[in-house]
């Protein structure tokens, strides 16, 4: 800068330089709107209140003044429900409505009961839920006769004795069939009714055959019959235990047979998949019985044809290996006889028939005069059972309580046992295969299942009531969107307040004292520190929709992190049960101290219960969670106090303005009765929302009381049912124990014969083989003494000239 405009830079500043130069130009303020601008705002003041006003009306018609379905009306819509459901063949949801309908003491008096028993039954039977459905058809055949579903209830009440074998009872029910068609029954269920012949023990022989053909009969000598396979292979089935052996190798040979072409040479239609697994299965069986039928017959020849043809796919395919086995010996072809046993314990090495094959499979070498072989596939199966063997007898002389063996049995490692009690791996396998076992186990899962559903529908009464105790507006999503839609309704007229009470102002800018306005400016300023937090509530359906999203979203984003904490627990838990099973497994391979061993165990059962603890901790915090999507929406009725003090802001502001009304000029007064006007129409509307509130809360009070009473019966009856289970549980423990123990002594029986049988082969290998040695030294001295005489006779005159 040169030296001349510092110096006059300097001047300036000491003489204070001019207004112009040392101060910025004061704003100019806007022109204030013409009248006819606060015209078009009140006009955009009175839409919006139109529009509010029109979300009112849906809010008041769809939720608060809609009339309230009384209990008939709710029982009639999910009967329709229901019905819906189950003809879409959504069994799951048919029966989920049904069950808690027909369960309503007074839906017993409405005209649909029946059907809805039958619609519940039929459900659970699609489900195969036999035994459920069963018990429903019951109830409702307990109806009188002349419901229109008593003939299906009927029929489908034998089908399911039938497949559940359970003839209990069931003639007093084939009578009323039979009475009912007429004295002919429909298909299924006179095989029902030749099922129950079939099966029953009060007859003799001879007349239980007699009347099971007579009913068997008419079912196989239908062409299409869905039953003719089953029929024809009981009829099977019954001429072998009537000694008529050529009548049943001809029966059978026709169920072998390949299906005959109708008459013009087309071929028969194929059938659906499940008649073509059941004629698959009847096929497979018939070919045993034929290959049994000739091998008892002495045709072994024609017994080894019928066991060929059975599938390699097929369930029988090992047993008819063993049987085409001993058939072999009984021709007396020992290699081909072992060659059947070898693809069978291939192809099958843990079925249960291995142990049996691995017998004749050491006997077969035997035979083979391969001793050696032999000798070490007998104590193959001796290393393999005798070690179980002797664990079973340890378990049984240690006689354990019967239920906590039987709980072993299934498999319960969820506390730390002693190990004198564990069953060995190979024994729990054999005894878990037996009939009664199964059974017993799947009573004890049913048990475990009713105890488990009351355990679930207690937990669910009580966050019931806890629901209805401290959430109880979220406890109705219809009344919560409801009373949310009023809220936003109330927001939106607010803001068209607000924006009203700005025209007003500027209409009485004129009369307005600047006290006046000083004190609308701090009362604005203030009003500003709500006005953000308010300007983000919904005003609009779209609105609610967008927001509720965005804080569902933020709850799904916890709920899938908790999800995938859960699947690790879970990985933890299966790696604890894995290192479980190894310390069982490797036992006896290990030199491992019992005392060591248990204080390991006793820690493994310390994280698994840690493991245990977390998982129900994230389940429940999982359960938090859904909650807290579920009262979202809560979260937005909740806002009612910040709509308050912002509304009184307004009305503090207003009251100025009211005291200005008075000294208004005449172009300012039209505007401020139009205002006047909105606002009546806009009090109005807030009249009616609250009036829309309260009733939307006394319908929440109102079903909250009814639910309330539903629950606690509920309650009442659960208290009921846990102490039914309870007592299941106790006679079932009783029960599946004796059957426990009955299944350890013949495991170990079995097992005991099998080491006898290898022990006796493997003795009996080295007798022959003893005798294989014998007989060979025998007949190296017979062939010397032979030797010797020819040489003898040989040299006889040579010894004879010598002699002279």
């Amino acid at each position: 800068m040169s030296p001349s405009l510092r110096a006059l830079a300097l001047t300036l500043a000491l003489s204070g330089a001019s207004p112009a130069l040392a101060e910025d130009p004061a704003p100019v303020a806007p022109p204030p709107p013409s009248p006819q601008q606060l015209e078009q705002e009140l006009a955009a003041v009175e839409a919006k209140l139109g529009v509010a006003e029109a979300t009112l009306v849906d809010v008041e018609r769809s939720y608060s003044q809609r009339p309230e379905r009384d209990d008939e009306d709710a029982r009639a819509r999910r009967y329709s429900d229901a019905e819906i459901q189950y003809l879409l063949g959504n069994w799951g949801a048919a029966s989920t409505l049904l069950y808690d309908l027909v369960s309503d003491p007074p839906f017993v008096k409405h005209p649909r009961y029946a059907d809805a028993l039958y619609f519940l039954a039929d459900a659970l039977f699609q489900q195969r839920n036999y035994i459920g459905a069963r018990l429903y058809l019951r109830e409702l055949l307990a109806l009188p006769a002349a419901t229109p579903r008593h003939r299906d209830a009927l029929s489908r009440y034998l089908v399911i004795s039938g497949k559940l074998n359970q003839f209990d009872g069931i003639e007093r029910y084939l009578e009323q069939a039979r009475a009912l068609s007429g004295g002919a029954f429909p298909p299924e269920v006179q095989y029902t009714y030749a099922k129950w012949l079939f099966r029953r023990t009060d007859l003799a022989p001879s007349e239980r055959i007699l009347h099971a053909r007579a009913a068997f009969t008419p079912l196989a000598q239908q062409p299409d019959g869905p039953y003719r396979l089953q029929a024809a292979y009981h009829l099977g089935v019954l001429s072998m235990q009537a000694g008529e052996m050529p009548l049943a190798l001809f029966q059978f040979q026709q169920l072998v047979a390949p299906p005959a072409s109708s008459d013009d040479g087309a071929a028969t239609p194929p059938p659906s998949a499940a008649r073509a697994v059941e004629a698959r299965r009847i096929r497979e069986l018939s070919l045993m019985a034929l290959g049994r039928l000739s091998y008892e017959t002495g045709r072994y020849d024609e017994a080894l044809d019928w066991y060929g043809q059975v599938p390699q796919e097929s369930e029988s395919f090992p047993e008819s290996l063993y049987e085409i086995a001993w058939t072999q010996v009984r021709k007396g072809a020992y290699q081909e006889a072992k060659n059947a046993i070898d693809i069978l314990l291939m192809v099958s090495p843990d079925s249960q028939l291995a142990p049996q094959a691995r017998l004749l499979q050491g006997n077969l070498l035997q035979r083979l005069k391969k001793y050696d072989e032999a000798i070490a596939t007998y104590n193959e199966v001796i290393g393999t059972f005798r070690p179980e063997r002797e664990k079973v007898d340890a378990l049984l002389r240690s006689k354990p309580e019967a239920s906590a063996y039987f709980d072993r049995l299934l498999g319960r490692a969820d506390d730390v046992p002693d190990v004198r009690t564990l069953l060995p791996p190979l024994a729990r396998r054999y005894a878990a295969a037996r009939r009664e076992v199964v059974d017993a186990q799947k009573l004890v899962a049913d048990i475990d299942h009713g105890r488990e559903g009351t355990s679930e529908a207690r937990e669910l009464a009580d966050r019931i009531l806890r629901a209805l105790d401290a959430r109880g507006l979220e406890t109705f999503p219809e009344l919560q969107e409801g009373l949310t839609r009023a809220d936003a309704v109330e927001t939106a007229l607010i803001r068209a307040e607000e924006d009203r009470l700005r025209v007003e102002e500027l209409a009485l800018t004129q009369v307005l004292s600047q006290g006046e306005k000083d004190f609308l400016r701090h009362l604005r300023q203030q009003r500003e520190s709500l006005r953000e937090r308010f300007l983000s509530l919904p005003t609009t359906p779209q609105a609610l929709q967008e927001r509720l999203a965005r804080m569902h979203a933020r709850v799904d984003r916890l709920d899938r992190e908790a999800f995938r904490l859960g699947t690790e627990i879970q990985g933890l838990q299966a790696i604890a049960a894995s290192v479980r099973k190894w310390v069982d497994d490797t036992r006896l391979l290990r030199h491992t101290p019992p005392d060591e061993e248990q204080e390991y165990l006793v820690q493994l059962q310390a994280e698994v219960q840690t493991l245990t603890d977390l998982k129900v901790e994230l389940d429940r915090t999982r359960a938090r969670l859904a909650d807290e999507r579920h009262s979202a929406a809560n979260t937005l009725a909740g806002e009612q106090a910040l709509r308050g003090q912002y509304a009184e802001a307004l009305k503090a502001e207003h009251a100025v303005l009211a005291d200005a009304e008075g000294r208004q000029v005449s172009d300012a007064a039209q505007l401020v009765a139009r205002a006047h006007a909105l606002q009546a129409r806009g009090d109005a509307l807030k009249a009616r929302v609250s009036d829309a509130r309260d009733g939307l809360r006394t319908r929440v009070a109102t079903r909250g009381r009814l639910i309330r009473e539903k629950v606690l019966a509920e309650q009442r009856l659960l208290e009921r049912y846990d102490a039914d289970v309870r007592t299941a549980s106790a006679d079932a423990r009783l029960l599946v124990g004796r059957i426990a123990q009955d299944s350890v002594r013949h495991v170990r029986d079995q097992f005991y014969d099998l080491v006898l049988k290898a022990d006796v082969g493997v003795v009996d290998v080295a007798f022959t083989q003893k005798q294989d040695k014998t007989q060979a030294i025998q007949n190296v001295s017979s062939q010397k003494a032979d030797a010797l005489r020819a040489l003898d006779a040989d040299f006889r005159d040579v010894l004879s000239e010598e002699g002279r």
